[in-house]
Protein backbone atom coordinates (compact mmCIF):
# COMPACT_ATOMS: atom_id res chain seq x y z
CA UNK A 1 0.00 0.00 0.00
CA UNK A 2 2.85 2.40 0.79
CA UNK A 3 4.26 2.29 -2.73
CA UNK A 4 0.87 2.95 -4.29
CA UNK A 5 0.24 5.90 -1.96
CA UNK A 6 3.68 7.38 -2.62
CA UNK A 7 3.11 7.10 -6.36
CA UNK A 8 -0.36 8.64 -6.13
CA UNK A 9 0.93 11.55 -4.05
CA UNK A 10 3.89 12.17 -6.36
CA UNK A 11 1.62 12.31 -9.42
CA UNK A 12 -1.39 14.07 -7.91
CA UNK A 13 -3.05 17.01 -9.57
CA UNK A 14 -6.40 16.68 -7.79
CA UNK A 15 -7.73 15.51 -4.41
CA UNK A 16 -6.63 12.01 -3.42
CA UNK A 17 -9.34 9.44 -2.72
CA UNK A 18 -8.10 6.11 -1.36
CA UNK A 19 -10.45 3.20 -2.07
CA UNK A 20 -10.39 0.53 0.66
CA UNK A 21 -13.52 -1.24 -0.59
CA UNK A 22 -11.67 -4.52 -1.18
CA UNK A 23 -9.47 -4.40 1.94
CA UNK A 24 -10.10 -7.24 4.39
CA UNK A 25 -7.57 -6.33 7.11
CA UNK A 26 -6.01 -3.17 8.48
CA UNK A 27 -3.92 -2.66 11.61
CA UNK A 28 -2.19 0.24 13.32
CA UNK A 29 0.55 0.26 10.67
CA UNK A 30 -2.04 0.79 7.94
CA UNK A 31 -3.77 3.50 9.95
CA UNK A 32 -0.46 5.29 10.50
CA UNK A 33 0.33 5.04 6.80
CA UNK A 34 -3.01 6.64 5.92
CA UNK A 35 -2.55 9.41 8.51
CA UNK A 36 0.91 10.15 7.08
CA UNK A 37 -0.45 10.17 3.52
CA UNK A 38 -3.24 12.56 4.51
CA UNK A 39 -0.74 14.92 6.16
CA UNK A 40 1.46 14.92 3.04
CA UNK A 41 -1.51 15.56 0.76
CA UNK A 42 -2.80 18.42 2.91
CA UNK A 43 0.70 19.99 3.01
CA UNK A 44 0.61 19.96 -0.79
CA UNK A 45 -2.69 21.83 -0.68
CA UNK A 46 -4.90 18.99 -1.90
CA UNK A 47 -7.89 17.21 -0.40
CA UNK A 48 -7.96 13.66 0.96
CA UNK A 49 -10.68 11.11 1.67
CA UNK A 50 -11.08 7.35 2.05
CA UNK A 51 -13.76 5.10 0.58
CA UNK A 52 -14.60 2.41 3.12
CA UNK A 53 -18.02 0.73 3.06
CA UNK A 54 -19.66 -0.19 6.35
CA UNK A 55 -18.18 -3.33 7.87
CA UNK A 56 -15.18 -4.51 9.88
CA UNK A 57 -12.66 -2.16 8.27
CA UNK A 58 -14.91 0.87 8.76
CA UNK A 59 -15.32 -0.22 12.38
CA UNK A 60 -11.53 0.00 12.85
CA UNK A 61 -11.65 3.66 11.81
CA UNK A 62 -14.57 4.24 14.20
CA UNK A 63 -12.78 2.60 17.15
CA UNK A 64 -9.61 4.57 16.40
CA UNK A 65 -11.71 7.77 16.19
CA UNK A 66 -10.32 8.53 12.73
CA UNK A 67 -13.51 8.73 10.66
CA UNK A 68 -13.60 12.54 10.63
CA UNK A 69 -9.86 13.24 10.53
CA UNK A 70 -9.31 10.89 7.57
CA UNK A 71 -12.69 11.68 5.99
CA UNK A 72 -13.77 8.04 5.80
CA UNK A 73 -16.82 7.75 3.55
CA UNK A 74 -19.02 4.78 2.63
CA UNK A 75 -18.98 5.34 -1.15
CA UNK A 76 -17.23 7.01 -4.07
CA UNK A 77 -19.56 9.99 -4.34
CA UNK A 78 -19.39 11.08 -0.69
CA UNK A 79 -15.61 10.55 -0.66
CA UNK A 80 -15.18 12.67 -3.78
CA UNK A 81 -17.20 15.48 -2.22
CA UNK A 82 -15.37 15.18 1.13
CA UNK A 83 -11.98 15.34 -0.59
CA UNK A 84 -12.91 18.67 -2.20
CA UNK A 85 -13.78 20.35 1.11
CA UNK A 86 -11.19 22.63 2.76
CA UNK A 87 -8.62 20.71 4.79
CA UNK A 88 -8.85 20.63 8.56
CA UNK A 89 -5.65 20.51 10.57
Amino acid sequence: MMGALNEAIADMAAPLVVDLSDVVFIDSTGLALLMNARARVVRLGHGFAIICPKGPIARVFEIADMVDSLRVCPDHETARVAATQPARA
